[in-house]
């Protein structure tokens, strides 16, 4: 018998023990069978500093209120009752049965860190799943992964449960008030496993392939919903003219279809055959079709074509090989030709044809091996986690914890400071302060939630003896097991791979190791704060209420005096990295694989001025780490171009990754990695490149690897064809809408200069790296541009690509990748806004080529 709620505790080792064995020496980072499209947004308050920046299936979810300034970012929930009826009367059977099941009730078992439970997990109103007798609830529209078998890994190795169960395994990643959550479920047998999955994905592919579609003037579903909802759902009304252009434009609004008035009355007045004034039925489909017309498309058809009516699947095929340079066998290809291929019908068609174009993949699916020492790698790192903002009078949050987390950080920072209260997190004198307790609870939650790969937690020790061991006792305790402890000795660092669900503390060691006749060892008290590197370079508690913040002027004036600290020997046992004062690259202490030098961005440009020390920090780096952090004088949090720092092979290149300003972007680029079979990636670690690892025993070989592995030039020719769906900026008003002019600026950003000059046709060089299109007019639909760019590259290994979208000086939205993987051919890539929030569906179509 199955005992249903908390009576129902088992322990998880009734599963059985996690196996942790892998038999595959290079497995991928593998996050999730069913990619989920966005299909909610929110502007984030300016305190919170957009938890959810930038990310390709992590979104925050949608308020009630839409702004004019939130763009075609979301839709309107309040068509949640009609997209309900839709799905329900449309519905394939599989799904109609597994939709009866659930809303039946189905037994799953509730796995969580701590116990697992059964309960009985309901469909309610096809709208949200709920457990606990309805006292726990998941909105369908707030999911933003599923995930099962091996693609669940991450999680069922991080709880220690057997992969006998990964058959009937299922996470679903969701959100709730700006927080990733995940739920974890497991099914008795294969039949419930299959109701569960087949309902939750089903339903959510069903919600917002039609919500898109109501949304999105991009098929007849468009008008025939807004035509039935808004005017009438009688078929003899299909034929009175009932329209009139101030309800057209009223539509386009509300759905931030933004054309000025001229623009849309061109359209309305061809649609109007009998020139009433007035649309019926069908006059409205033929201006949503006019409307929606791509003609950069429609030379790209006729060229591929050669003016026939369809395509059948020999022209499709050399399509995605010649022009989309795809290495695809035909089986593989004819089944996505069957996919976009409309029911019944053996070609394509210009219409499907879009949608293609539309729904690929805009970056290289690559295998990233996992397996090499950690140095081998650059690690996605952020500077002063704990701020929001400015570095100076901000007030710290957990939040900032939970925000790079969830975009895949893999170093953070902790400064420690005394307080009354015990250790507090704060940036010394600078800001308030908040529990180290709430810090690190926090980071236990979501360590791991977006990737298995070790996190790195860089401390910064402020406070006294006492508070040490309070904070020493804390990190033990909560992170339990998840801690590292390099073994003794240690000839080289583990690998990522070795280290999955891993927590590695990172502290400064204050007894430094001299050579012999030098005195033994020298005891450093120099301060290791981050706040002060001015002067000195190291060269989801919501249980326990509102957060403790110590903001007391008192407490903070005791903090402006540079102290002394001597880290403890106690605290230091418990890290697995070590941090050292620089001297120089001889003391035995800096030849040990657990050592880490740091650096401020001044003190590294300074030594990056003398070429032997330059070369030197390159030989150093093939074999240890280093860390690199933004000077004290960027009290904005604004950030450094990363790119000097990874040429040089600095792994931890810390960035503000509360500013989303370029060197963030950039950041964010090299991090963006994407799987062929699972989408975007988060495991927050990439190998460097190859010239940056073979290790060296003079500093004078290194030009040698370098003159070696040089590569031939590389050539560039992009094209930047059209927008779809650009916001609407609030600060231009209807009456100035004639002053509404859409461009692009596109930023070719290398480690080099070009080969060959940048050459333009059909815009304007700006410089030696910046191209900009024409102006469209009056029109943020779909403008059409039609620009293209020539440039050679010496290497593509730092090269990236900034594409900016403007009107006047006023920026709408921008992208930026690194160049190596935006994939060949005709492509729809992403835009945000500048928070770094995605733009559900504004996109940039181009054109990629690299020989």
């Amino acid at each position: 018998m199955v005992l249903v709620g908390n009576s129902s505790r088992v322990s998880l080792g009734e599963l059985g023990k996690g196996n942790h064995e892998e038999t595959d020496s290079k497995r991928n980072l593998q996050l999730g069978t069913f990619r989920l499209s966005n299909s909610s947004g929110t502007i984030v308050t300016r305190n919170i500093k957009a938890i959810f920046k930038r990310s390709g299936f992590i979104n925050s979810p949608r308020e009630s209120s839409i702004t004019d300034h939130a763009g075609p970012m979301t839709y309107a929930h309040s068509y949640n009752d009609a997209v309900s009826y839709f799905i329900s009367m449309n519905a394939e059977p599989s799904l109609k049965d597994s939709l009866a099941s659930m809303r039946n009730g189905l037994c799953l078992r509730r796995i969580n860190r701590r116990k697992q439970v059964m309960y009985i997990f309901k469909l309610e109103n096809d709208e949200a799943i709920t457990w606990r007798d309805g006292a726990k609830r998941l909105e369908l529209d707030s999911i933003k992964d599923i995930r099962t078998g091996n693609m669940a890994s991450n999680y069922r190795e991080e709880y220690g449960v057997s992969s006998k169960v990964s058959d009937f395994w299922v996470t679903i990643i969701y959100t709730v008030c700006n927080k990733l959550k995940a739920l974890h479920v497991v099914a008795e047998n294969e039949h419930d496993f299959s109701l569960f999955f087949n309902c939750v994905c089903g339903l959510v592919k069903s919600r917002r392939e039609l919500m898109e579609s109501i949304s999105v003037p991009d098929n007849e579903k468009f008008a025939n919903f807004h035509w039935h909802r808004t005017v009438s759902d009688r078929k003899e009304d299909e034929t009175k003219d009932t329209l009139t252009f101030e309800d057209v434009k009223r539509l386009c609004n509300k759905f931030h279809i933004y054309c000025s008035s001229n623009h849309l009355l061109k359209f309305f007045v061809i649609a109007d055959v009998n020139h009433n004034g007035l649309l019926n039925f069908q006059e409205f489909q033929t201006f949503v079709k006019l409307l929606k017309e791509r003609p950069e498309v429609r030379k790209i058809w006729n060229t591929v074509t050669k003016g026939t009516k369809g395509m059948d699947f020999e022209m499709f095929y050399r399509f995605l090989s010649d022009v989309q340079r795809e290495n695809i066998s035909r089986e593989k290809a004819y089944q996505i030709f069957a996919q976009f291929r409309k029911p019944k019908h053996s070609l394509l068609y210009e219409e499907d044809f879009v949608k293609f174009l539309g729904g690929q993949p805009y970056v290289r699916g690559i295998e990233e091996d996992y397996t090499k020492p950690l140095n081998h790698y650059f690690i996605a790192s952020s500077h002063n986690t704990y701020l929001l903002g400015k570095q100076v009078g901000e007030t710290p949050s957990v939040e900032g914890y939970v925000h790079v987390l969830q975009q895949g950080c893999r170093c953070i920072e902790i400064d420690i400071w005394d307080d009354d209260m015990g250790p507090v997190v704060c940036h010394g004198f600078l800001t308030a302060a908040i529990p180290l307790i709430n810090v690190v609870e926090i980071i236990k939650k979501y360590a791991f939630i977006t990737s298995p790969f070790p996190l790195i937690i860089s401390l910064e020790i402020n406070c006294n003896k006492e508070n040490q061991i309070i904070a020493n006792s804390i990190f033990q305790n909560c992170f339990g097991s998840l801690l590292y402890y390099p073994s003794e000795p240690m000839a080289a660092l583990p690998s990522p791979m070795e280290l999955r669900h891993k927590i590695i503390l990172k502290g400064k060691k204050t007894i430094i190791t001299l050579p012999p006749g030098n005195g033994g060892s020298l005891s450093n008290t120099e301060s290791t704060s981050s706040y002060s590197s001015s002067h000195d370079s190291e060269t989801e508690s919501t249980t326990k209420g509102k957060e403790n913040q110590s903001s007391s002027s008192i407490q903070r004036m005791k903090r402006i005096k540079k102290k002394n600290v001597v880290v403890t020997r106690e605290l230091l046992a418990t890290c697995g990295l070590h941090g050292l004062k620089f001297r120089n690259f001889s003391l035995p202490d800096s030849k040990t694989p657990a050592h880490c030098f740091s650096f401020d961005e001044k003190a590294f440009d300074s030594m990056q001025k003398d070429k032997t020390l330059e070369l030197s920090i390159d030989k150093h780096n093939r074999r240890f780490l280093m860390r690199v952090y933004p000077h004290a004088l960027r009290y904005k949090s604004s950030n450094f171009n990363p790119i000097k720092f990874w040429k040089l092979g600095v792994q931890m290149v810390a960035a503000n990754w509360q500013t989303n300003d370029l060197g963030q972007q950039i950041n964010l680029a090299m991090f963006q990695l994407y799987n062929r079979k699972h989408g975007v990636l988060r495991s927050g670690y990439v190998l460097k490149p190859a010239r940056l690892l073979p290790t060296v025993s003079k500093v004078l070989s290194i030009p040698q690897i370098y003159k070696q592995m040089q590569t031939d030039p590389i050539k560039l020719e992009l094209k930047i064809l059209s927008a779809q769906l650009l916001p609407k900026p609030t600060e231009i008003k209807n009456s100035k809408e004639g002053s509404f002019a859409p461009y692009v600026t596109v930023e070719l950003i290398s480690d080099e200069e070009l080969s060959s000059p940048l050459t333009v046709k059909s815009g304007t060089k700006y410089s030696a790296t910046v191209a900009c299109t024409e102006n469209c007019k009056e029109n943020g639909f779909n403008p059409v541009w039609d620009m293209t760019v020539h440039a050679t590259f010496k290497s593509l290994d730092f090269a990236f690509v900034k594409f900016t979208v403007k009107t006047g000086e006023l920026q709408l939205a921008t992208s930026c990748f690194r160049l190596q993987l935006l994939r060949s051919g005709y492509r729809s890539i992403p835009l945000y806004n500048s928070e770094g929030e995605l733009y559900i569906f504004s996109t940039l179509f181009i054109y990629t080529r690299l020989d």
